[in-house]
């Protein structure tokens, strides 16, 4: 008994070791140590009192390393899936190429192997193990990035088979009794399964790799792109800036010689107008967010459209480069269509973290077209999708992916469209989402 808690506690040390080297704890490095010793104590007592079925404890095992690499590391549900099934025929074959080797080695039959010497049969299947998962913990990247379902079960389906054919491969050992150059002909036979299932794994995280380095590198180069795009809006604010202080004296010259009050005003007003117009640009202090605004305040410009901006202690760097070109890009896309086709053309942005909901977007266009609704979320048909275009899935997509929520209304009356955005500040916040259900009519005030 003493030797088969041994086996379990030293099992779980292996897969600690080998889960450690890929993923980080959630918590800290002790809880998750302890999680595993206990997880395999229970295992044990499953297996010596309550269910000593191999095929069933198998599967047992394997679920319960899936359910420790998922709630204990931080990794994600389909990559705990996927190296708790790696663990598993790591194990079973390590076992397996114990029980052949100790059969050769004593000159008995495979089945009564592991009985007659199994304290050997433990220690040595322990090493072999360990050898394995060290080896493959040292090729594995840091998260298994499996797009798709199909994808996923395509990498998983080798090792499935392999433990197929293991536990088949078992099953007949134990019914006959086989000679020794047949024993030696399910060790290669094992082995080359083994050497297939970590040669496709390697092939695969070396590709996980490549394509991590590609990622990367494409964020660089998007990242200098911004940059350049950035000094590029400073460049041309500094430029205009200093046209219109070359100007100014003539504008002083020019005021000073009118006489009409009301002229006067008018042109003041003028002039306000062009420096507002570029005053704009570096004032979210996120420069993607600086880059599309000054975009868009560009296409307004052209179309006749006054556009107005008010960003309160918010620049939203909380969301990625990509995510928020797709939400900015298609808010104001729809509302500078709405908006130059109504009478009276604006467009009024307003960004501010509140103290009560955090990270606040409100986005009020004209519009004398009424935007389609169903069940609180925007309709995109053909009739009205270039004017409102809300209820795509990017939009949608994008919003949940922070965790936040989107409320509209439509003013009859105003002819006007509102649309509120709230995000909370983290992910202890995540369960605000209920709390702003419920407050819809307030959002909209």
């Amino acid at each position: 008994m003493f030797f088969q808690i041994f086996a379990y506690l030293t099992e779980a040390v292996i897969v600690y070791m080998y889960i450690r080297h890929i993923y980080e704890p959630k918590k800290n490095k002790l809880i998750s140590f302890i999680t595993i010793l206990v997880s395999y104590l229970m295992l044990f007592f499953i297996y010596r009192f309550i269910i000593n079925i191999e095929f069933v404890n198998t599967i047992i095992i394997t679920l319960t390393n899936i359910v420790i690499i998922y709630f204990c590391f931080k990794s994600s549900f389909k990559s705990s899936i996927f190296h708790g099934i790696i663990l598993c025929i790591l194990q079973i074959i390590s076992e397996f190429l114990t029980a052949y080797i100790t059969s050769l080695i004593y000159n008995i039959p495979v089945q009564n192997s592991v009985d007659n010497h199994f304290e050997i049969g433990v220690v040595l299947s322990r090493i072999l193990y360990f050898l394995f998962s060290n080896f493959l913990s040292k090729i594995s990247v840091k998260e298994t990035n499996v797009k798709t379902w199909g994808k996923w079960f395509a990498l998983s389906l080798l090792p499935l088979s392999s433990i197929f054919v293991i536990i088949v491969m078992k099953i007949i050992t134990d019914s006959i009794a086989l000679k020794s150059y047949q024993n030696i002909l399910i060790i290669i036979s094992i082995s080359f399964l083994l050497v297939i299932n970590i040669i496709i794994y390697f092939v695969y995280e070396q590709a996980e790799k490549n394509n991590q380095k590609l990622l990367e590198l494409e964020l660089t180069n998007q990242k200098n792109d911004i940059d350049m795009q950035y000094l590029n809006l400073i460049e041309k604010k500094n430029e205009t800036m200093n046209v219109m202080a070359h100007d100014y004296k003539n504008h002083m010259i020019a005021i000073s010689s009118m006489s009409n009050q009301a002229e006067i005003k008018n042109y003041i007003d003028n002039m306000l107008g062009e420096i507002t117009k570029y005053n704009q640009i570096g004032k979210t202090k996120n420069k993607f967010l600086d880059i599309i605004l000054s975009k868009y305040m560009d296409i307004c410009n052209s179309k006749g459209i006054e556009f107005e901006t008010h960003i309160l202690n918010d620049n939203l760097n909380f969301i990625n480069d990509f995510d928020l070109s797709t939400l900015f890009n298609n808010i104001l896309d729809n509302a500078v269509e709405a908006a130059s086709k109504s009478t009276v053309k604006f467009i009024n942005l307003e960004i501010v973290n509140s103290l009560t909901f955090h990270h606040k977007i409100t986005v009020i266009n004209s519009s004398d077209i009424e935007p389609t609704g169903k069940n609180g979320d925007l309709i995109t048909t053909k009739k009205n999708k270039s004017i409102h275009g809300f209820g795509t899935k990017s939009i949608r997509k994008t919003i949940k992916k922070y965790h936040g929520e989107m409320e509209w209304e439509y003013d009859k009356g105003l002819k006007q469209f509102k649309l509120v955005i709230l995000f909370p500040e983290n992910k202890i916040e995540y369960g605000l989402s209920s709390c702003i259900k419920n407050t819809r009519a307030f959002l909209l005030k």
